[in-house]
């Protein structure tokens, strides 16, 4: 494999590991929406959490659709 190709390798891992990161805090955001005694902020905190989803799958599938080496 060429220097480029670990590149990518690493590039796509970092980015896989980056949508895992975001996935959790898209389950906080979630948590916290649960637990607020406020309707439009566990509203808000509900969407944020989605939107953060979104972003993570988005990251993850541009990961996996990186040209090979």
């Amino acid at each position: 494999m060429t220097i480029y190709g670990k590149s990518r390798r690493a590039t796509a891992e970092t980015m896989h590991d980056t949508a895992v990161e975001i996935e959790r805090s898209e389950a906080i955001l979630h948590e916290c929406a649960e637990r607020s005694p406020d309707e439009a902020t566990a509203r808000r905190l509900h969407s944020l959490g989605d939107q953060v989803t979104g972003e993570a799958k988005r990251i993850d599938a541009r990961a996996h659709d990186l040209p090979p080496a």
